[in-house]
């Protein structure tokens, strides 16, 4: 076959363009750091990325359920201290009320401290978490007590629920007539809390010590629920460690399938480069023959 100038001069520029082209892409690999930018660059490669892209976000989303959960038993956790103070000072207004040497008058002021310590376990029992209340189950939108009537005003019976991993879900919630007891029962915090009053306002002495046995029975109760927060608390404790360690191993994987090797990198550009000088050198010698070179 007969090699012609012009096939020459084409060859040439197809190799520098060539050159040129490995060149800018390995100065966009060191630029960005990724050796995948795109699915030729490694078929195989971009599909092990996808995945690990797509694990590494679901990761995320665990993570801060496993967070959000871990926040909300916390505060579940403080608003149940407050309310077993609130038990607490009951109980011993109850017992100061039932001494023999107490007056009716003071039974009466002590009958108004109840009242507001009622009113203040209803503030507890309607608590919430980032707007969502914590006692009303899955009925996250609506105050479960009023004052008027905490004592018979029953719960949504759902639990709200947190995904931690694709096939492990955590209870957050505890409804508040697990809590507090159930509507209408004697040993319902609330209704423990009006009868005292009551008591107290109708000089009702003698049925004080029921008082005291019915507030002593709401407090183990809260005791427990304190118990099963606590061990949900551990849970997720868990869970967002195991998480993290997942995260950890999948940006591990994702970094040898993607990342660039910089060593290697500055190696081939030189590599480039040289070629580059070496075609261009030859493109000189080729572009300096004439008409006369060739008749001579």
């Amino acid at each position: 076959m007969r090699v012609t100038g012009a096939m020459q001069y084409t060859q040439l520029l197809q190799n520098l363009r060539n050159v040129q082209t490995g060149i800018y892409d390995w100065q966009n690999k060191m630029s960005t750091g990724q050796r995948i930018s795109k699915p030729s660059d490694d078929p195989v490669g971009i599909g092990y990325l996808m995945r690990y892209n797509s694990e590494l976000n679901r990761s995320d989303e665990y993570l801060e359920n496993a967070r959000t959960g871990s926040g909300i038993l916390d505060t579940m956790d403080a608003v149940l201290q407050q309310a077993d103070d609130v038990l607490k000072r009951a109980h011993v207004l109850a017992l100061q009320a039932k001494n023999d040497t107490v007056t009716d008058e003071i039974r009466l002021t002590i009958a108004a401290e109840v009242k507001q310590l009622k009113e203040q376990l209803v503030l507890i029992g309607n608590s919430t978490f980032n707007g969502r209340y914590l006692f009303n189950g899955q009925v996250t939108d609506q105050p479960p007590y009023t004052v008027a009537n905490a004592a018979n005003e029953r719960t949504d019976p759902g639990v709200f629920q947190l995904n931690v991993s694709p096939s492990v879900t955590v209870p957050v919630s505890i409804t508040g007539e697990i809590i507090f007891g159930a509507a209408g029962t004697a040993d319902n915090a609330f209704r423990v809390l009006d009868d005292l009053v009551s008591h107290l306002e109708n000089g009702q002495a003698d049925l004080i010590d029921n008082d005291i046995k019915n507030i002593l029975s709401s407090s183990d109760r809260l005791s427990i629920s304190r118990a099963e927060i606590g061990a949900r608390r551990n849970r997720f404790a868990l869970m967002e460690n195991r998480i993290l360690d997942n995260a950890a191993q999948l940006q591990r994987l994702r970094s040898e399938t993607a990342d660039v090797d910089f060593a290697e990198a500055i190696t081939q550009m030189k590599l480039k480069q040289n070629v580059l000088q070496a075609a261009l050198a030859t493109g000189a010698q080729i572009l300096q023959r004439t008409l006369v070179d060739y008749i001579n």
